[in-house]
């Protein structure tokens, strides 16, 4: 189902659609506002705990397989959680009184915090080796919306943007884009693969990509405010769940072609490889299983292949799922 070309894609244009429309109409119509400080605070502290709680499992799981694109989002909405948290504390009216200023900021932070981990994946995507440096921003940006979270706290400097001006519109657009390009990285990794958790990545990413569309109309307590904080919440997860299974099933094989940063084999080859192909590299659990020195064998000589002398990945995939599937009909002989 998922080798379907255009599946993964017709999916994330669903979810958008469901995202991004009904935030417009709600929030240019100013219709269903209900702006209770207690409701507000409570939903937005149970959410913020939640899926704070549910990102961090999965960015400790990301780490330990060493998924860098998952680690990357998982980390981005931890900060984000973090935001909605503080949001939820500091509502006027419920906990505390005079903190609107605080308030107004910690929820347009919670759409900015992850876009520096997003914004590296979208830009590194397939052109660097993985290094030290993805680690470091995954644990780094929930520290650094930590840092901004006292600094919002103890500094008066820090102002909310006012709706409907051109710097709002900057922080929309950017949020937007941004998710947007990374949830279609994690679609077309879906398509080449029959990897159905990078969909599911790409969906939640595509339902918080909706979220700070409220921004642009107004503030707390709108049809928009909640509409898109409900999405929020449904978009973390689905992405922290994908993000948990994809590495609590992670084999050798899915390790050899699961992550989009770093330079494995069968991923530089660009290509969408074929169900039986896939199932025979899922079937690789053991390090030391002789099939998998065939298949990064084959996988690299290919890739050279196509690197060294032009040949296009369509001429030489096939090669590879012969080789692929030989190998398994030798061993279920044997």
């Amino acid at each position: 189902m998922l080798n379907s070309p255009l599946r993964p894609l017709r999916w994330l244009l669903f979810s958008a659609l469901l995202s991004f429309a009904p935030a417009i109409v709600l929030g240019s119509t100013g219709t269903f506002s209900f702006s209770s400080p207690w409701t507000i605070a409570g939903v937005m502290i149970g959410s913020g705990l939640l899926c704070t709680v549910a990102a961090g499992i999965a960015l400790r799981a990301s780490l330990q397989v060493g998924f860098v694109e998952n680690a990357l989002v998982a980390g981005g909405l931890v900060a984000s959680g973090l935001f909605v948290l503080l949001h939820g504390l500091v509502s006027p009216g419920a906990l505390v009184n005079d903190r609107m200023r605080e308030f107004v900021v910690s929820g347009q932070l919670s759409a900015a915090v992850a876009l520096p981990a997003l914004l590296y994946l979208v830009l590194a995507a397939g052109r660097v080796e993985s290094s030290a440096f993805w680690r470091l921003l995954s644990v780094g940006t929930p520290i650094m919306a930590v840092g901004l979270a006292l600094l919002l706290l103890g500094y008066d400097g820090l102002q909310p943007l006012k709706p409907r001006t051109s710097e709002v519109m900057v922080l929309v657009g950017a949020s937007v884009c941004v998710n947007l390009t990374a949830a279609i990285h994690f679609g077309r990794l879906a398509q080449r693969f029959g990897d159905r958790y990078s969909q599911y990545l790409g969906i939640g990413l595509v339902l918080n990509a909706g979220v700070p569309i409220f921004f642009y109309f107004g503030g707390p307590g709108s049809g928009a405010y909640w509409w898109a904080h409900g999405l929020c919440m449904a978009g973390v997860a689905v992405a922290s769940v994908a993000i948990w299974r994809k590495a609590h099933e992670a084999s050798v094989a899915t390790q050899l072609v699961g992550s989009i940063l770093t330079s494995k084999p069968v991923r530089s080859l660009d290509v969408q490889l074929s169900p039986s192909v896939i199932a025979h590299l899922k079937e690789i659990r053991d390090p030391t299983d002789p099939r998998l020195t065939v298949a990064i064998r084959a996988s690299e000589k290919l890739a050279r292949l196509k690197q060294d002398r032009k040949i296009e990945a369509d001429v030489l995939i096939p090669i590879f799922h012969t080789t692929i599937d030989a190998m398994s009909s030798t061993s279920t002989r044997s």
